[in-house]
């Protein structure tokens, strides 16, 4: 298998720039549909370009994004300043600022301990066990933005857990503890603004539409009840099907017990950065009522970590731990995204849907279904979920417009189910990746729960859409 995804790399580095190339050149050669305008056309020429660059990764996600920068001013498409406005948006602050506080997190040691309490608490047994690393997954995306930082907090745990398990190589019980610890992760996400890239940046789009700014606390009153909903239901479906050959792990508290103990007691440098997290917290709680943004709440607290006495950290161990790729990739995507929106070849493509599936004869909810069903098994052809929702979202408001819904109705559930539910295949996300690379999973074990999980999502958040959160008045 290794030897395989190996050759597959070489091939797509080897051909993907002129891929590329050709299907940009395609484009560009087909005729100009009588209702797209020339600039529309020239935005989908550098669009097929770059989405092709994306799916094969020739380049590094993070020198693609830069390159859209140039390519859309030197074609005339907008103008320097406009290209690079994303890079300075609200979103990408806000996700450096989280990076940031994450680092100090990690730093301090104060996310594992979270962590190993919460496991000391629940016991030692299979099924205790598991539902401890679901608990840690939701107290964590609170605190950490990066389902790969989660991830890489948990799997050191998880893996020694499996260790004590007994068993060498496969198990229900690895499949089912690295299952439940990639997938809960990634479905826990949609509830918390800050938990995963394209929720901040589906807030960036929605406002760029027409719609309104969601705040934290909005954000979490819309996603969180479906979230923790698909979080249980996934742990749940997981244990059907790869219910744990044994009911006890041998020594499995005694574990636990003794990182704690490794640990001592919570230091100065822990209780500050605890401290800190917990004032950006109640910033955002209170944003409605104090008027303080997200994102300068979280920068506030940021820099609190750096100050002479108080702070935990130093520039050169933030940055770090800043995904400098993710924030090249949200702007560079958002830049290409705007281009779509302002010359209409978002609108242009999202009609072509419309009317290719019949979507006008749907209701809302219809839509919705439609629309989130098509949208997530995209994500066989994503690695990645930045990437997706800056490539999707432009087309997904532009759909929007066509049915006559406002940009929320649509773009808000899409932007959950891309960040939430890349669950499909292995290579959907660096946490599948990290958790298939223990060498204790098959690959058929990620469709098995995703394929089900992801199909419930989309009409969970396709209800949501049309009911719950109408009757909260986001729209």
């Amino acid at each position: 298998m290794a030897e395989s995804l190996g050759a597959i790399d070489v091939w797509r580095k080897k051909w993907g720039i002129p891929l590329a190339i050709l299907a940009a050149a395609v484009v560009w050669l087909l005729p100009v549909p009588a209702d797209l305008k020339p600039q529309g056309h020239l935005a989908l020429v550098v669009f097929a370009g770059v989405f092709v660059l994306y799916l094969t990764e020739a380049m590094s996600l993070s020198v693609t994004s830069l390159a859209i920068v140039p390519l859309v001013t030197l074609t005339g498409l907008v103008k320097p300043a406009a290209a690079l406005a994303p890079f300075g948006s609200s979103s990408v602050y806000l996700l450096v600022a989280a990076f940031i506080l994450a680092a100090a997190m990690v730093k301090t040691k104060l996310a594992a301990r979270i962590t190993y309490l919460i496991m000391s608490m629940i016991g030692s047994g299979t099924a205790n066990l598991i539902i401890g690393v679901v608990l840690a997954n939701i107290v964590l995306a609170f605190l950490v933005p990066s389902s790969t930082a989660r991830t890489a907090i948990l799997l050191p745990v998880c893996v020694s857990i499996i260790e004590l398990f007994g068993e060498k190589g496969r198990s229900k019980f690895a499949v089912n503890l690295l299952l439940t610890l990639a997938f809960t992760n990634a479905t826990i996400s949609a509830g918390i603004l800050t938990a995963t890239v394209p929720n901040p940046v589906t807030v960036d789009f929605i406002v760029k539409a027409g719609g309104p700014k969601i705040e934290y606390m909005q954000w979490f009153l819309y996603g969180f009840p479906p979230a923790l909903l698909m979080t249980f239901f996934t742990w749940w479906f997981i244990q059907i099907l790869y219910k744990p050959e044994k009911k006890e792990i041998p020594g499995g508290s005694a574990h636990v017990a003794e990182q704690l103990r490794a640990m001592g007691p919570m230091a100065s440098a822990e209780k500050r950065t605890l401290a800190t997290f917990a004032l950006v917290v109640v910033l955002w709680l209170t944003g409605p009522l104090t008027g303080i943004d997200t994102t300068i709440a979280a920068m506030a607290g940021a820099v609190l970590l750096f100050l002479p006495r108080f702070g935990v950290l130093s520039w050169g161990e933030a940055e770090r731990g800043i995904s400098w790729q993710i924030v090249m990739i949200t702007g560079g995507g958002m830049s290409m995204g705007g281009v779509l929106m302002q010359t209409g070849a978002a609108s242009w493509i999202a009609n072509q849907i419309f009317h290719m599936f019949g979507l006008g004869s749907l209701g809302v909810l219809g839509l919705l279904i439609a629309v989130l069903v098509i949208v997530q098994y995209l994500h066989l052809f994503f690695v990645g979920t930045t990437v997706m929702v800056t490539a999707m979202m432009p087309i997904v408001l532009a759909l929007g417009k066509t049915a006559g819904v406002p940009p929320v109705v649509l773009a808000m559930p899409v932007g959950m189910v891309i960040g939430a539910y890349p669950l499909l295949m292995f290579y959907n996300t660096i946490p599948n990746i990290m958790v298939y690379g223990t060498e204790r999973m098959r690959v058929s074990d990620f469709p098995k729960v995703g394929v089900v999980a992801c199909g419930v999502a989309c009409l969970l958040y396709a209800v949501c859409g049309a009911t719950y959160w109408k009757w909260l008045g986001l729209y």
